[in-house]
């Protein structure tokens, strides 16, 4: 039996009912032994990468119920994998926290996902990056190039480079006080992203998952609330389940290539129209509302990846 550490933010704060991660938990339970890891507790002394880990039980997704035992201060190179599940904003915490535990894969630790390629990928520049129509887009702090964007597309939105769920972005029509808000706007965020409005967004934006180079048939298309353009459920976005476009499958195929070769086991593409939007490869989410036996899926995969993984370092 696998042991699997799991790397995520205090498990006292997470909704159970709509968490992925706890899916995924009590999924790989009763197929290995499962740790929890705090990431606050992890350093590194020498060569050697510590941290404190907890025996973890979820006892019930619907009631909130679980145990944590056996609280032990463990080099965490004698896992069999971790599995990296910490949410953003990608700070310089966050950035540290994968400098360090990328040792561990040089110790022949599989860590998914990569933490290297975490640290090398922007999780909104990869989306733009592989998107195929690519929305018009200024990445940077030039404010001359995002009046410019907007003059030509009379209506923007600007999104920070580091949070998730919605947070920080905004929607900008032109007027006179445009320019003084993308001013304050860069004031707090100093490097953005600024897009064209995509108006297709009355339609849903749609979450894709992928798992090990695999493109799951059924996505999430998420609407956003009356009076907002967010449709993150976290901004209070209704969604529903429904087939794959079959029309999309080409690009995502070669994405899902990508995404494989560079250590992203699990991942979270987002659709609005034929853009993809975003990336997410830190912590994706929607396990639980697409259903159906994905966690089931994507844990017995995991699993079999950590046993090719072994036979072949081993």
């Amino acid at each position: 039996m696998f042991v699997i550490g799991i790397l995520m933010d205090s498990i006292e704060s997470i909704d159970f009912r709509s968490d992925s991660t706890i899916s995924l938990i009590k999924c790989l339970q009763n197929k290995s032994n499962i740790k929890l890891i705090d990431p606050k507790s992890i350093y590194q002394e020498s060569n050697i990468i510590n941290g404190i880990v907890y025996d973890v039980q979820i006892n019930s997704i619907r009631k909130s119920e679980y145990e944590l035992t056996k609280r032990k201060n463990i080099n965490l190179n004698k896992l069999d994998c971790i599995l990296f599940r910490k949410d953003p904003p990608v700070d310089s915490r966050y950035i540290s926290l994968l400098q360090i535990i990328k040792q561990l894969e040089y110790q022949n630790t599989l860590i998914l996902n990569s933490p290297d390629s975490l640290i090398k990928f922007n999780e909104k520049i990869l989306g733009y990056e592989l998107s195929n129509p690519k929305v018009p887009t200024v990445i940077g702090s030039s404010l001359k190039k995002i009046k410019v964007l907007l003059n030509t597309h009379k209506e923007i939105v600007l999104k920070p480079m580091n949070m998730m769920a919605g947070k920080g972005i905004i929607r900008l029509k032109q007027n006179k006080d445009s320019i003084k808000k993308i001013n304050e706007y860069l004031e707090k965020y100093k490097i953005i992203i600024a897009q064209k409005f995509l108006r297709e967004i009355k339609d849903g934006d749609n979450r894709i998952i992928i798992y090990d180079g695999i493109i799951h048939d059924k996505v999430m298309t998420r609407y956003p609330s009356k009076g907002d353009f967010r449709s993150n459920l976290a901004c209070g976005g209704s969604y529903k389940i429904q087939e794959i476009n079959k029309s999309y499958l080409p690009l995502l195929s070669d994405i899902a290539s990508f995404l494989k070769y560079h250590g992203i086991f699990f991942a979270g593409i987002d659709m609005i129209g034929k853009y993809i939007t975003e990336i997410n490869i830190t912590s994706p989410t929607g396990l639980q509302q697409i259903g159906k036996g994905l966690s089931n899926k994507i844990s017995n995969k995991l699993l079999e990846r950590v046993k090719v993984f072994h036979e072949f370092t081993k």
